[in-house]
């Protein structure tokens, strides 16, 4: 059925407005078969011309109302015709019946639908109508109304309008809570794009600030630049460049921590957030860094390495940080490059 409705709406089943036009559809159906069954009713069994011609022309409105909604593709078009009937064959029914058989109950279908398919505005502009009309025709026939029993054809009426509102209540919590769900989602992916780094997957200096600048803890961080990387790019060409930048992000994620965080600084540099406070285990992970970065094979027919400045780091004194870690890098770069340097604030 779902995947009827998506070829026949032309949307998918997780966009918004196939829910709003499955609820369409769902009423339509549910209140067409109303029709149908009642027009047989006050034919065969209970032969009522007034109900019979109410019944006819509230289905035949049905059919319209689907025609617009799964031929025309126009559901506001459907949503207004479907208000319409409910509205209109209500009020007929209140007309006919007075304060019979439950009839003035139906009154109250009208604001329920009329918000939720036409929105605050045009709902509760038609339900202001609506009630000033059922208030006018009641004060003007109520002196003549007599006691009415309570017949089974009023518990009848009681249940379906009791259905009804609580389909559309139960509908309209789930389509808010759903839209809830997935702006969520919406914002948790917009959230990620907006840290994470185009190119190589991994997160950007935006990320990497913040979460320097809100950590409370003295912390380790490596700037790591990639030697000689204007030669990649002179002799290969950027596109190669680029494909040994998300190659080296890659293997900087490999090499590091379940806890630390990678991310791309700018150009060739890459900053490293470590979770290990230990200098003497960060040297030997610095050592196996270097290492293993000159070992592999990144497919541009010569070897790549990086030079990497590690500094410690507190949120009060960020930019001096971030200048000594720096200071690090330039020094790693002087004594011959594929090597770290460290550089720790005086306390």
């Amino acid at each position: 059925m779902i995947t009827f409705l998506e070829k026949t709406f032309g949307v998918k089943h997780t966009h918004p407005d196939f829910r709003f036009q499955s609820f369409l559809f769902s009423a339509l159906l549910i209140i067409s078969s109303g029709f149908a069954f009642f027009s047989y009713y006050n034919l065969v069994v209970a032969f009522y011309v007034p109900m019979l011609i109410s019944n006819v022309i509230g289905l035949i409105f049905c059919m319209f109302g689907g025609y617009y909604l799964l031929v025309k593709k126009r559901p506001q078009i459907a949503a207004v015709i479907l208000q319409t009937i409910v509205t209109v064959d209500s009020f007929i029914l209140i007309l006919i019946d007075g304060n019979e058989e439950f009839a003035l109950a139906f009154a109250f279908l009208t604001p329920v639908l009329g918000i939720f398919l036409l929105g605050y505005r045009f709902g509760a502009a038609l339900s202001a109508i609506n009630f000033v009309c059922v208030v006018y025709f009641c004060f003007s026939q109520m002196d003549t109304w007599e006691p009415a029993p309570f017949l089974p054809v009023n518990l009848i009426h009681f249940s379906a309008i009791y259905f009804l509102i609580l389909m559309v209540s139960v509908f309209y919590d789930s389509s808010r809570r759903k839209a809830y769900s997935m702006m969520e989602e919406a914002n948790g992916q917009l959230q990620e794009l907006a840290t994470m780094d185009a190119l190589t997957k991994i997160r950007n200096r935006r990320y990497l600030e913040d979460q320097l600048l809100s950590s409370k803890n003295n912390l380790f961080v490596a700037m790591i630049d990639v030697d000689d990387f204007k030669k990649v790019n002179d002799l290969f060409g950027h596109d190669k460049g680029d494909k040994v930048l998300i190659e080296l992000a890659q293997q900087l994620k490999n090499n590091v921590g379940p806890n630390d965080i990678v991310g791309r600084w700018g150009g060739e540099e890459f900053v490293i957030i470590f979770s290990e406070s230990d200098l003497t285990q960060l040297q030997k992970s610095l050592t196996k860094l270097n290492r293993n970065i000159a070992a592999h094979d990144f497919n541009v027919g010569r070897k790549i390495t990086v030079s990497i400045g590690l500094s410690d780091h507190h949120a009060s004194k960020h930019r001096d940080c971030l200048r000594q870690m720096d200071q690090a890098l330039y020094e790693a770069k002087a004594d011959g490059k594929n090597q770290f340097c460290i550089a720790i604030s005086p306390t």
